[in-house]
């Protein structure tokens, strides 16, 4: 190991970065890909502990000192990566996110088991500046295929506890029929309403699995992305009461549109379907959702992805597979909890 070094990744490591990831996605069969942009999003994440801290100690606002973000190096040459990030709230626990890769060529020579255990060593600082005395536990999404990561995580103390999927539309899937729930109006999503559907968001997912609010910072840095497509992301209002019934958020990463051609053509990804409860039982996310394909048939896209927690109480699943996706992928997530 001694031939290889570690240190915090910056913004020159923006193409190494894609490289990798791209090497690892492939090797994995799995959706682990990033560009240039979301490597400048991560780094620059408002939620990030690696900025010298300046602010209020929970929620947002700026890093603690942290160095959060990590790569391996060979020499010059990028190969492996690993992150922890932590929540805006810790109730009931804080519950912080973890990622890594090591590039295909360099596995099996420790350097993963070196980042997990960083990971581990790092997080408990991390949540102690932030929410001391609250429990913490730490999680990872690895892909179904990637046996080795998935002993390497077991071997230090991780166990799995959820699994999701990565759902596709197929290009030949026929075109959906469902219509606009009778009293609900449809609008295109407009960067004026990004707080007021933070705050529908957050009311929307609260009982989800693991649900923690998003600071207002968090939100607007995710939303205002390029690759959202605010022409291909829509709002229900009930026209009553003015309120948001439901909604869904689509993003496009034009990097990806070779892989997507050999895939079958563009592809136009769904983040976030989102109902509120008074409104669920009524087609809000079908509507949604063949509203979408709809609208992107004519932007050339082909396909449409989503992913979906298996176990997701709302249904969403068979939604999802009424709506033409079929399961693509599958993760696992692993987690970790910490005594006090």
């Amino acid at each position: 190991m001694n031939e290889f070094t570690q240190r915090p990744l910056v913004d020159g490591d923006a193409s190494a970065y894609a490289a990798l990831t791209g090497a690892t996605a492939d090797a994995d069969g799995s959706s682990h890909r990033a560009d240039e942009a979301a490597f400048r999003y991560h780094l620059n994440h408002p939620l990030s502990a690696s900025r010298p801290s300046s602010g209020s100690q929970s929620g947002s606002g700026s890093g603690a000192g942290f160095e959060d973000f990590q790569g391996v190096f060979d020499g010059d040459r990028l190969v492996a990566m690993a992150w922890v990030q932590r929540q805006g709230s810790a109730e009931p626990a804080h519950w912080m996110q973890s990622d890594g890769c090591v590039h295909p060529d360099y596995r099996g020579r420790g350097i993963g088991t070196r980042l997990v255990r960083w990971q581990k060593d790092l997080a408990p600082r991390i949540h102690e500046h932030y929410f001391p005395g609250k429990p913490l536990e730490l999680s990872v999404r690895l892909p179904e295929t990637n046996t080795a990561a998935h002993e390497l995580f077991a071997h230090e103390g991780f166990t799995p506890i959820r699994w999701t999927f990565e759902m596709s539309r197929p290009a030949d899937a026929p075109d959906p029929d469902t219509e606009l729930p009778e009293g609900l109006e449809v609008e295109p999503y407009t960067p004026s309403v990004a707080e007021e559907l933070r705050l529908a968001h957050n009311e929307i997912f609260r009982e989800h699995f693991r649900a923690t609010p998003w600071p207002a910072d968090a939100w607007r840095a995710w939303i205002s992305q390029d690759k959202i497509r605010r022409d291909l992301s829509f709002l229900l209002r009930d026209p009553v009461n003015g309120a948001i019934a439901g909604y869904v958020i689509c993003s496009h990463v034009p990097a990806d549109d070779d892989d997507d051609a050999a895939a079958g053509g563009r592809d136009l990804h769904l983040n976030i379907v989102g109902t509120r409860r008074e409104h669920r039982g009524r087609g809000v996310a079908s509507a949604l959702i063949a509203h979408v394909v709809r609208a992107a048939r004519k932007e050339d896209f082909a396909t449409q992805s989503l992913g979906v927690d298996a176990e997701n109480s709302t249904g969403a699943l068979g939604v999802y597979e009424r709506s033409g996706f079929v399961v693509r992928r599958k993760y696992v997530y692993y987690n970790r909890k910490f005594e006090a």
